[in-house]
């Protein structure tokens, strides 16, 4: 078990002991193969592929971007996600993986409290909800400014604005009465606190 001022120190330049590109821990798979083992509310942590991305990763000190969640619909294996100018949606994830092939890491929580089902449910609440920008500013100015700003109170109500892995933090909480950090809020987890070696484990990386 990691200790408060361990888990500070790997934020703090970056490196989770957990992260499937140190190394060769990484096990790519086909989307189609893959949707044999993928569960519903497991988390999808993606790299970054536009400069916004990097700038995010990098100021997160993760190598992820986006945060998002998995889930089936009959037999069609689906992403949903919050995205800026978009706010809530669902979308293909076979079709994502082939436009960005290797850019999705799959995780799964690994305390055996969590539900995927209800997880996914309360992710589903937050199709077509605003993107938060809100949540947005205060990343920028508590991470990268480093001001000491008072943390947003966490909400309850699927309609307040989120960012992607705000909304993802939410669905757990929500849905499983699980905190990602139990020393952050909700609008403090950024994507690479998704992939925490306490919180999550790695599962595979999607590919075409």
């Amino acid at each position: 078990m990691s200790t408060a001022a361990e888990i500070d120190a790997r934020r703090a330049v970056g490196c989770r002991r957990s992260d499937p590109w140190k190394g060769d821990g990484r096990r790519p798979l086909g989307v189609d193969r893959a949707g044999l083992e993928i569960r519903d509310g497991d988390i999808l942590l993606w790299r970054p592929t536009s400069l916004v991305g990097r700038i995010i990763a990098q100021g997160t000190g993760s190598i992820y971007s986006h945060a998002s969640m998995a889930g089936w619909w009959n037999s069609a294996l689906m992403n949903v996600e919050m995205l800026q100018f978009r706010g809530g949606q669902a979308a293909c994830l076979k079709k994502q993986v082939r436009r960005w092939p290797g850019c999705c890491d799959v995780y799964r929580p690994r305390s055996p409290l969590y539900a995927g089902e209800d997880a996914l449910y309360q992710m589903k609440r937050l199709i077509s909800q605003p993107y938060g920008w809100q949540d947005f500013a205060f990343i920028v100015a508590h991470r990268y400014l480093r001001l000491p700003l008072v943390d947003p109170a966490d909400s309850m109500d699927p309609a307040k604005p989120r960012v992607c892995s705000a909304a993802v933090a939410w669905a757990v909480r929500t849905g499983c009465g699980l905190r990602v950090d139990q020393r952050a809020c909700d609008a403090e987890i950024v994507p690479g606190d998704l992939a925490d070696e306490e919180f999550s484990s790695y599962v595979l990386t999607l590919v075409p």
